[in-house]
């Protein structure tokens, strides 16, 4: 019976426009949101993939990689298993675009389909470009496809962690490509349809794979670049020799040879130029299970799903893996850094303390830096962090740790001058309850500096944490203090944008007596000392001096990160030994050079070149405007200061 057809699928074209408005909605959102950072890749199956590898491989998650990404990966498997490769068909914004441009040059006569051995061949380079993208992102713990990925350089603007060398011509192949070739990216280049082809072939990928984890479990140590080479190279050949899956996906579009009337509406409808119209199973590797095919046909029962009227369920499916995706990355939580460094003896009798909302663990390399902290903590065996939830574990041995001296351990108290007093300063002793990590210094800091007439305060390890603040007497009242930190909120300035953060501090206690000290006792109580080597001192080397030059941001904490750069400033003049932060009648700092070889004018132009120039560890060059004010030129003092 003939019915009425329809170019127009009800069922993927909503879905494919959704997808597209949500990405212009990220988009636009940065122009008017100053505070909002989009992040392109958040929902990306592959990126889910490559960070659940590199999780299983390094235990780590860098910060560019998350538990969503990989809820949503292991939704794609799931699909390609069950229904089919859904993603490319339905959500996937490059295969949209191409099929889109791919209709401007069918209209104009100029798109062709590579037909032959020259099909078969071309499906080598996705594989190659697979290997490429695992390989790095399993080196660096990084998303290694953000460097070259066509829709994430367009849509970030090409910023962040896009190459342009990379970037750019993969985003020319892919419009070119669309336009001349049926779809060039999703065929022959995109790493993704790889990916899905290896799990429509999965009765032998998945063997493999799990024939190196159980050689790896008995004790062979085989790197992981040989199964990855030797899958992607049988994922290649599968594909070229058999340009089908092996009985997976189970749904596939079929045909009944006693109804159609073979007039090829189905081909032509095909996104991929599949020949619908001489099979009676749609058995070929490229069918994303689309349905325009049967949209198409204009006999009614010819083209169905498993010979049922299910052309609904394709669409259907897509939510509901999408929602389920959605749902189970938000249940649970992949850890940014699980390390131990005690051996399964030790692990045995171990014991873990949680702690959660700590806003300092925010990201791969801040949970690293917790990791190498807790490692100088004599008894602690190991931690995981998870930054989503900003909750870290640690593993201690309770013979050497209690739960109050891990949390100390993690605690790191402070010291932050805010500026100098004129003459007395009032000294007020209180416990601030809901505060620890350094976030909640920053916080803090951000609102003490806003009131007239504090000039500095300092924290130390307590339940409640334990404060001095130090104030002028005249300007502020005790009570007046715990009202400024018991502030609801706090607002700032950022790079001509006002930030704001809500707050909850409480203060359960306050001392009844105010201490009162000099101005140099107060400057005393918060200074750090900062002292870093600068260049080896030669061997045999007696004529040391110290160029002493006064430095009032040595005061500041937040400048000793600003120090460490002025050093690797200050190493390119190889006679320039070292440096260090004192405080005597005031600030100084003290810089030794050898004075045969450097002036101490040469070490003051040095310190004050308006640029800083220095190469991070991995050998690159860097360069930033040099933050420190020298206002008065220094001497040379008596070596034996040092």
């Amino acid at each position: 019976m003939a019915r009425k057809r329809s170019k127009f699928n009800i069922y993927r074209v909503p879905l494919q426009i959704v997808v597209l408005l949500l990405l212009g909605y990220m988009v636009v959102r940065q122009f008017v949101d100053s505070t909002y950072l989009a992040d392109f890749e958040a929902y990306c199956p592959f990126g889910g993939l490559q960070a659940l590898g590199s999780f299983l491989i390094s235990n780590t998650l860098a910060c560019s990689m998350t538990t969503l990404q990989i809820a949503m990966g292991l939704a794609l498997v799931l699909g390609v298993l069950l229904l089919g490769k859904l993603f490319c068909s339905f959500i996937c914004p490059i295969g949209s675009f191409s099929e889109w441009l791919g209709g401007i040059g069918a209209r104009f006569g100029i798109r062709y389909s590579i037909k032959g051995l020259a099909d078969r061949l071309l499906r080598l380079p996705k594989y190659a470009l697979l290997f490429i993208t695992f390989y790095f992102t399993f080196k660096s713990s990084e998303l290694f496809c953000k460097e070259y990925d066509p829709f994430y350089a367009l849509f970030s603007g090409f910023e962040g962690d896009v190459v342009l060398q990379y970037a750019i011509p993969a985003l020319i192949i892919t419009v070119l490509g669309a336009i001349f070739v049926r779809l060039f990216w999703c065929k022959y280049l995109c790493p993704l349809g790889a990916v899905t082809n290896l799990f429509a072939n999965a009765l032998i990928t998945v063997p493999l794979l799990a024939g190196y984890v159980i050689l790896r479990r008995q004790g062979n140590d085989i790197s992981w670049v040989w199964p990855l080479a030797l899958i992607c190279a049988v994922g290649f050949l599968l594909e070229a020799f058999r340009l089908k899956g092996l009985r997976l996906p189970p749904l596939k579009i079929t045909r009944n040879p006693d109804s159609c009337t073979s007039c090829n509406l189905c081909n032509r409808s095909c996104p991929m130029g599949l020949e619908i119209a001489k099979v009676d199973k749609v058995r070929h590797i490229d069918c994303h299970l689309c349905g325009d095919c049967l949209g198409a046909c204009p006999v009614e029962g010819t083209l169905m799903i498993n010979r049922k009227p299910l052309r609904w369920l394709p669409a259907t499916a897509v939510v509901i893996l999408i929602a389920a995706g959605i749902y189970l990355g938000g249940k649970f939580e992949v850890p940014t850094i699980n390390v131990r460094w005690a051996d399964d003896q030790e692990l045995a009798g171990a014991e873990m303390y949680s702690l959660s909302g700590l806003k300092s663990i925010k990201c791969f390399g801040s949970a690293s830096g917790f990791a190498n902290q807790m490692r100088q903590v004599d008894g602690v065996y190991g931690v995981e962090a998870y930054v989503k939830s900003h909750t870290v574990k640690v593993f201690y041995d309770p013979a050497v740790l209690s739960p109050q001296k891990v949390k100390a351990a993690i605690f790191t108290p402070a010291k932050s001058y805010l500026e100098g007093p004129a003459g007395e300063v009032a000294v007020l002793d209180l416990k601030i309850d809901k505060f620890f990590d350094g976030y909640d210094n920053y916080y803090l800091r951000l609102l003490l500096e806003q009131s007239e007439g504090v000039y500095g305060y300092s924290t130390e390890f307590g339940e409640p944490v334990l404060a001095k603040i130090y104030f002028d007497a005249a300007i502020l009242t005790p009570e007046q203090i715990k009202t400024l930190v018991e502030s609801p909120k706090v607002s700032w300035e950022f790079r001509g944008v006002m930030q704001s953060e809500k707050l909850n501090f409480e203060v359960p206690w306050m001392g009844d007596v105010v201490e009162k000290i000099e101005a140099m006792a107060f400057l005393q109580a918060l200074f750090n000392p900062f002292e870093a080597e600068v260049n080896d001192l030669p061997e045999g080397e007696v004529d040391l001096q110290v160029y002493q030059v006064p430095l009032e941001q040595a005061m500041l904490s937040s400048m000793q990160r600003q120090m460490r750069f002025l050093c690797a400033h200050l190493a390119k003049q190889e006679a320039i030994i070292g440096f260090r932060t004192v405080l005597t009648d005031q600030p100084y700092a003290r810089i030794s050079f050898l004075g045969s070889r450097i002036s101490a004018e040469e070490v003051w132009q040095a310190l004050n070149e308006p640029t800083l120039t220095f190469n991070w560890s991995s050998g690159e060059a860097a360069e930033l405007p040099n933050p420190f004010k020298f206002k008065v030129t220094g001497t040379v003092v008596q070596a034996d200061l040092e």
